[in-house]
């Protein structure tokens, strides 16, 4: 054996088989089969244990499916689009820690440099995107999300500009669902049950069943239960039905 395979970055097994069990899950629902790993990475990223993401890249580039550079930009790419995103719901830290932890066992020739904000503004174009997503979510409880933060308006200008303008809104990379998975996964792997209402209810609204929505949220169990961490607060998909 080579000094460089004994150096070679390797998945655990505990890690493999909880992928493996959630790329499954996927496979058997009506939501398209690659978003499950960018599920799986938000919910990651919720927790302490952000090496892992490291461990999940190592899962996908051991598919066929990557056994091509470009492959692997593609998903390098929808993988840090996911944990930008992720910024909106986490913070810097988190995404950060998650972002270096796939670094950390990237290849050379896997590094993929593009800049997908470069000359982004702040202007009426990017408040109007930001609230045409933001429209998709909440509909017609937009006013009344917006009449919390009356006395905020900081806040306001947060949410509709840099989390739904600059973040949640970009589509060059992830599509609408990628993105609502990426979000509902992040809230929810942080136990916060009004957001998690909200983005369960959100969920729906972009057309995903209960079913499938409920198999999302047991894989989020699984994900941060493995990663040393109990949800307590949050609601049944039940419990947005009345208000869809």
């Amino acid at each position: 054996m080579s000094t460089s395979d004994v150096d070679k970055p390797t998945i655990e097994p505990r890690w493999f088989e909880l992928f493996a069990t959630i790329e499954a899950k996927f496979e058997a629902s009506n939501i398209a089969s690659e978003k499950w790993y960018l599920t799986t990475l938000s919910a990651i990223s919720t927790t302490p244990e952000s090496h892992v993401c490291g461990q999940l890249y190592l899962y996908l580039i051991s598919q066929h499916a990557y056994s091509t550079t470009s492959a692997r930009w593609k998903l390098i790419r929808r993988m840090r689009e996911a944990l930008f995103k992720d910024i909106a719901l986490l913070g810097l830290p988190k995404p950060t820690e998650a972002l270096l932890s796939i670094t950390k066992v990237m290849s050379e020739e896997d590094g993929e440099y593009s800049f997908t904000r470069e000359g982004w503004q702040c202007d009426d174009a990017n408040h109007a995107r930001g609230m045409d997503w933001l429209r998709s979510i909440y509909a017609h409880n937009t006013s009344t999300l917006f009449g919390l933060f009356k006395k905020h308006p900081d806040f306001g200008f947060w949410l509709a500009d840099i989390t739904y303008g600059l973040l949640l809104s970009d589509r060059q990379v992830l599509d609408i669902v990628d993105t609502e998975m990426v979000v509902l996964l992040a809230v929810m792997g942080q136990d916060m049950p009004r957001m998690i209402y909200w983005h369960i209810r959100g969920t729906r609204r972009l057309g995903i069943s209960k079913k499938d929505v409920q198999m999302v949220m047991e894989c989020v169990h699984l994900v941060v239960e493995a990663c040393g961490v109990t949800l307590k607060q949050v609601p049944s998909v039940d419990n947005v039905d009345g208000d869809l």
